[in-house]
């Protein structure tokens, strides 16, 4: 696969939206041509805001779970990115003739490594991408367990596995 390229500035940006949101976790794009990443889209994390009765991206039991939390206690442990703002980054990346390169979110508490969740959604993303002709994007995780040592991991995710991925400062 390939190594991925990322601005310092865009890595340390999606530290600062991981920062700014704990103990939310943070979501959002990275896009840009050729392996290169040149624009980062902040997406609003809608598990917090809309409650976990309008995501039908969990299983019955991880449902129920998350009904029982706050809407605060919700967005530490899971995310859906906005879609009228994903819709938007996608028209954009189409309109300055850049594409999807890579998701990001953040684990507040937790490893930068992807849960069951964070799997399945990238495996059912995969299916709507090949439909819309987007290519494979990479998922960066950001780990903030320990706040001033953030952790930053990518991987490749598909449904015959999780694989580490390689990027670095462009």
């Amino acid at each position: 696969m390939t190594i991925l390229k990322v601005p310092q500035k865009f890595l340390d940006e999606m530290v600062g939206h991981a920062h700014e949101l704990t103990p939310f976790e943070c979501c959002g794009l990275l896009a840009g041509k050729g392996g290169v990443v040149t624009r980062l889209y902040r997406i609003k994390n809608i598990v917090a805001t809309e409650g976990a009765e309008s995501v039908s991206h969990f299983d019955e039991a991880k449902l129920d779970h998350l009904k029982r939390l706050t809407p605060e206690e919700r967005a530490e442990i899971a995310f859906v990115m906005d879609a009228r703002e994903q819709s938007q980054a996608l028209k954009d990346m189409r309109t300055n003739g850049i594409e999807l390169q890579a998701f990001y979110h953040s684990h507040p508490k937790d490893p930068a490594r992807p849960s069951t969740t964070d799997i399945r959604n990238a495996v059912e993303f995969d299916q709507l991408r090949e439909k819309l002709n987007l290519p494979a994007p990479c998922h960066f995780i950001i780990s903030l367990m320990e706040p001033g040592k953030p952790d930053i991991r990518a991987y490749w995710i598909a449904a015959d596995g999780v694989t580490p991925a390689q990027f670095s400062p462009a």
